[in-house]
């Protein structure tokens, strides 16, 4: 049985992921009226920062955690940052996006390689207060993630 190995662009490309989907999800919500009944949709980019985050040392294996900080460009701007542990052979990543009109927080679990992975919005403050939807995340590369972000009423 082969362990859970975690590259440093693996990693980089995870912690990418999860932070663009709780960025996207932050701005669906902001663009969304409260008598609209159709969910909103934004898309995101984000970027890793580098001297952002933290990884073992060793080859990784259950309950290791890792941190990671990503730009975010698109229908809104601002960072993230994330922290995730590793639960079986997939990290849980839990990513507060700080955006240019208020924060959001985004759960989840995160394969190494995403796409159109799901992520849960599990709140926000500011113009996201309430915030809840699906941020779908797909990294292209391994410092770059895409996220499309459905937002509900």
């Amino acid at each position: 049985m082969s362990g859970i190995r975690l590259h440093r662009r693996t990693r980089l490309s995870i912690a990418g992921a999860a932070i663009a989907a709780a960025i996207a999800t932050g701005a669906v919500l902001a663009g969304s009226g409260s008598a609209q009944s159709s969910p909103t949709s934004l898309h995101f980019v984000a970027k890793g920062q580098k001297r952002v985050g933290f990884f073992p040392r060793h080859r990784p294996h259950q309950g290791d955690r890792f941190g990671f900080g990503d730009k975010i460009t698109g229908d809104d701007t601002g960072i993230d940052r994330g922290i995730c542990t590793l639960v079986g052979k997939q990290p849980l990543c839990t990513v507060q996006v700080r955006l240019s009109k208020g924060t959001l927080g985004v759960q989840g679990f995160v394969p190494q390689r995403a796409h159109n992975t799901a992520l849960e919005i599990t709140g926000g403050t500011g113009a996201y207060d309430g915030a809840r939807g699906t941020a779908f995340i797909t990294n292209p590369n391994a410092n770059t993630t895409d996220i499309n972000v459905q937002l509900l009423p």
